[in-house]
């Protein structure tokens, strides 16, 4: 009896030492989620301040062509060049800019309007594209796929559709890039 005491007391150890890392791993593991967790949400809440550069916080550089221009803007009691009177036959450039402007604008509407065209023509063109795998697959997939012929018309359907929407998405793209060189002067900054 005491042999049967000391078995069931040496048994019952053994699984008390095998249990017990196991659970102190899963201890850790629920541990190392949960600074995970904290470090992901201290990440998101220390956010860089963004740098505003104003005229007091820009660096010039000695030699600089655009820093000596701006050195004498900064000093006081630098002479300014002359206003230049305007031709009085020329309309006035107040008027000229606003007319650029609105062009530009109408511009930049357009340019939107026809990116948010060819992206929903490429999609689709890509749902098309897997409709016609999927039913190339169900057609081919038939043993008897000669005889089907609604099968094979289905198929030839949707390799039109294809072709259509592509020669849309093309002729989209070929609009766009008419439009782009000119719109690149209102997106692109001034190259120095």
């Amino acid at each position: 009896m005491s042999r049967l005491i000391s078995l069931r007391l040496a048994v019952s150890i053994v699984l008390a030492s095998a249990l017990l890392p196991a659970a102190g791993f899963a201890q850790s593991q629920d541990s190392v989620a949960e600074a995970a967790r904290r470090a992901r949400a201290q990440k998101k809440n220390s956010e860089k301040p963004v740098k505003v550069v104003t005229d007091e916080t820009l660096e010039v550089k000695k030699g600089d062509v655009q820093s000596a221009a701006a050195e004498q803007l900064r000093m006081p009691g630098t002479p300014e060049t002359p206003a230049q009177p305007a031709p009085a036959n020329a309309p006035s450039s107040a008027a000229q800019n606003e007319k650029k402007a609105s062009e530009d604008e109408k511009l930049a509407k357009e340019v939107a309007a026809l990116k948010e065209q060819i992206k929903q023509a490429q999609s689709d063109l890509d749902l098309a594209k897997r409709e016609q795998a999927l039913q190339q697959d169900t057609y081919f997939s038939n043993p008897d796929y000669v005889h089907d012929t609604a099968g094979k018309a289905k198929l030839d359907a949707l390799k039109q559709q294809i072709t259509d929407k592509q020669q849309e998405l093309d002729r989209l793209k070929a609009r766009l890039a008419e439009l782009q060189p000119q719109g690149d002067s209102i997106t692109a900054p001034p190259k120095s």
